[in-house]
């Protein structure tokens, strides 16, 4: 019993050393020595390349901290108003929409789909309801981007104004701050 028991300690001992041995033989280098910190940093290093690609991005034409920004489209302006200012992360913001002339969209409900560009933030879409006068209102929370961006677009939608017409659309882009 005693020999069974040595020549299997002796094979466990000897197991643990190959495998020592082996490991030392075939470890790999790090690849990534922090990859959370690398990950946070990625967004960075893509924008910094697509600068030197193809230019850096134009400044906001409208602050939506500051005030309404307003775009021309299809003969209508769509103007996007949030409230409170400036726009805070997880905080409930009151989205405000309104067209002129009033008759340029449908009476039906809209929607504002929240992104990020470059980064996937999950399913935002805020929903719109009229508020009579083209007007539309609705609530909703912009997330916080675990790499700190701060940059979202808001895609506005309206619906037609008659029953074969286009719903009106415009992308509104805004800061939010922590």
């Amino acid at each position: 019993m005693r020999a069974v028991i040595a020549v299997a300690a002796l094979a466990a001992v000897g197991a643990i050393a190959g495998a020592i041995y082996l490991g030392a033989r075939l470890s790999e280098p790090t690849v990534v020595v922090d990859p959370y910190q690398r990950g946070l940093h990625y967004d960075e290093e893509r924008h910094a390349h697509d600068v030197a690609r193809v230019g850096a991005r134009a400044e906001a034409a409208c602050d939506l901290g500051k005030g309404p920004c307003a775009v021309r489209v299809a003969g209508a302006l769509l103007t996007l108003e949030l409230a409170p200012r400036p726009p805070r992360a997880m905080r409930d913001l009151e989205f405000k929409v309104s067209v002129q002339p009033p008759t340029a969209a449908g009476g039906g409900a809209g929607s504002a789909a929240l992104s990020m560009a470059g980064m996937y933030m999950g399913e935002n879409r805020v929903a719109l309801s009229p508020a009579g006068r083209g007007e539309w209102r609705g609530r909703g929370v912009v997330v916080r981007c675990p790499s700190g961006r701060r940059s979202w677009t808001a895609q506005v939608e309206l619906p037609a104004a008659g029953a074969g017409g286009l719903p009106l659309k415009a992308a509104f882009t805004f800061d939010v701050v922590d």
